[in-house]
């Protein structure tokens, strides 16, 4: 499979439905705040984000991994959080894209393109899309002194995530050290599948899943706690906000 072939399926896609859910704060930490929106309620707060993800990115050398021109307009993006400081400076986030339709949709594929875990999480995708599946993608926090409470906050998003989309799976990439931080809550390396050197040989990119149906076992106890004071605010239909989308990813 060529990376040819994978960039023509994620960017033939038609706009995801109209959002519904307004810009909202889950919670407060100190002087950080955790809001959730999206691209369309507020376009701002979206471009601030991006762009201290766009700085963050630059500063370790993989801005081509993010993808700022496709990722700016917003079309992939069905949601996202952003940490604002006292100051009303976004100093973090990640944002959601979905729920996926094609495992084509998902930028892991790109990133395993030539190498041997390819068929491996095509297959872990796919397996996956009856019941549900929502990516998070560009997480990041600003250097400081807030910046574990900044961590720690995005690290515990998979229940408003559950909530807000409606899905049973959520799944990220990340170096394999960073994903063994969110283990506590209750994302799960995907052993069976070898890590990707990407964006760069400096790198090995490794595959997380969360389930919303074995979380509560899977996190640890305080942990999971903390994950539903956070989504408290939201509302408790289960119900999914958004429908299944055919959106590029990116």
């Amino acid at each position: 499979m060529t990376t040819d072939y994978v960039n023509a399926h994620r960017f033939s896609r038609t706009d995801i439905p109209a959002r519904e859910i307004q810009t909202q704060v889950l919670t407060v930490k100190g002087s950080t705040s955790l809001v959730v929106a999206t691209p369309s309620s507020d376009p701002s707060l979206w471009l601030d984000y991006l762009d201290g993800a766009r700085a963050s990115y630059a500063s370790h050398g993989v801005s081509m991994a993010l993808e700022y021109d496709t990722v700016v307009r917003g079309e992939c993006t069905s949601l996202f959080y952003a940490a604002v400081d006292e100051d009303g400076a976004v100093i973090g986030g990640v944002r959601a894209q979905g729920p996926y339709v094609d495992p084509h949709q998902s930028h892991a594929l790109l990133e395993w393109a030539g190498q041997p875990g390819l068929e491996l999480v095509t297959e872990a995708i796919r397996s996956r899309l009856d019941e549900g599946i929502v990516e998070m993608k560009t997480a990041w926090a600003a250097d400081g002194p807030a910046a574990p409470t900044v961590a720690g906050m995005l690290a515990r998003l998979a229940i408003p995530t559950f909530t807000l989309m409606g899905t049973r799976y959520i799944m990220a990439t990340a170096a394999d050290h960073v994903l063994r931080r969110w283990e506590s809550a209750g994302g799960r390396v995907a052993e069976d599948i070898p890590a990707s050197p990407y964006p760069d040989n400096r790198y090995r990119t490794s595959l997380m899943w969360w389930d919303r149906e074995t979380l509560a076992a899977d996190a640890d106890p305080a942990v999971y706690a903390q994950m539903v004071a956070t989504s408290a605010p939201l509302t408790t239909n289960r119900q999914s906000l958004f429908s299944p989308s055919r959106a590029g990813a990116a």
